[in-house]
């Protein structure tokens, strides 16, 4: 065993227990504040009002999400240079999908970039599409959550402008941080640090910019999934705002990164919006719809899986390819001229 896996697989353990332990805290919050709710309302039964219609509309609805998510990885890597069909977007975003539920959620990203080289994408354009796709997921979420920011400000005790002035700087940010001259800087601080070369990908700012509308797309489709959800349990939820409270809540479990899938810190997250903006829901039934989503968005992410493995045409096994975690093939690089003047570093051997 060499020194960097002396000192990697300490790191490992300790994300890992701790991401279960911040699962296993949320959770126990979580059943301990539906049972008592379900005393509250008297019995299981007395919350379980299900409507069949609404729940079958959801569900097509959260697949509709899952397309356009797949769609924006491919206005990603278009926008990085290498354009890719909607069916490798669709494949290469769910079959990479299952290793957010490891702690860390870097397997996800491993995965994503790994199986994109497979498909052709060179290694740092499929890089730098990840850094994008994380910047304006991270973006996206915070837009989505504006309508809901002066209830939680007041929940927390902040003044109204206080929390949305916070929410804007962090979108602010994040889009300095995807514009081309921080990123290539941020890629020369870390090759310093890392004392490697790195080369990237220049884009255009205004090509950048056009994700937002994309991831906004994305989170609102999610959003409308959500309130028929809602509207299947009984749970009377105005569509405004109540279609920007899961994205709110993914969000907020997407930025735990210990947590595995965001499991536990998600759900809570919900219930706390749900009862911000809908105040008279019976007791325990935000808890039962939490619950319900979680079960509701993995058996459709679950479906497109088991899609994306019938569906994949590159090469090699993918389901292999995940198992060994997508190591890396060698630390010697190649550089290869593009048509553009640019310049990128791959594996020996990759296909390009």
């Amino acid at each position: 065993m060499g020194r960097s896996d002396l000192g990697s697989f300490p790191t490992r353990r300790l994300t890992t227990v701790l991401g279960i332990l911040i699962a296993l805290v949320a959770l126990y919050y979580l059943a301990g504040s539906f049972i008592s709710g379900v005393r509250d309302a008297g019995s299981l039964s007395s919350l379980l009002r299900f409507d069949p219609v609404f729940f079958i509309l959801s569900f097509l609805a959260v697949n509709l999400h899952l397309i356009a998510a797949a769609w924006s990885w491919q206005v990603v890597c278009r926008a990085v240079g290498h354009p890719v069909s909607l069916r490798q977007a669709y494949v290469v975003h769910y079959l990479s999908q299952i290793g957010k539920y490891v702690p860390g959620k870097v397997w996800a990203a491993i995965g994503k970039v790994g199986l994109s080289r497979r498909i052709g994408m060179p290694g740092v354009r499929a890089g730098h599409a990840l850094v994008l796709e994380s910047i304006f997921i991270a973006a996206g979420c915070l837009l989505v959550t504006l309508p809901v920011v002066p209830a939680a400000s007041a929940a927390l005790g902040l003044g109204t402008w206080t929390g949305i002035g916070a929410v804007a700087a962090g979108v602010v940010l994040l889009l300095l941080l995807a514009h081309p001259g921080a990123f290539a800087w941020l890629m020369r601080l870390a090759a310093r640090i890392t004392g490697k070369k790195i080369d990237t990908v220049r884009t255009g700012f205004c090509t950048i910019l056009l994700l937002i509308p994309v991831y906004l797309v994305v989170f609102l489709s999610l959003g409308l999934s959500f309130v028929l959800l809602a509207w299947s349990f009984g749970l009377e939820i105005p569509l405004f705002p109540g279609v920007f409270l899961f994205p709110a809540a993914m969000g907020i479990g997407y930025v735990v990164v210990f947590s595995p899938g965001g499991l536990g810190v998600r759900e809570v997250s919900l219930v706390w919006l749900i009862e911000l903006v809908f105040p008279g829901a019976e007791p325990g039934l935000p808890e039962l719809l939490s619950i319900a989503s979680r079960l509701w968005i993995t058996f459709a992410e679950g479906l497109a899986f088991l899609l994306s493995v019938f569906l994949w045409q590159g090469s090699g096994s993918a389901l292999d390819m995940l198992r060994r975690g997508s190591r890396s093939r060698g630390s010697d690089t190649v550089e290869e001229t593009l048509p553009d003047g640019d310049t990128l570093g791959h594996d020996r051997g990759e296909e390009v």
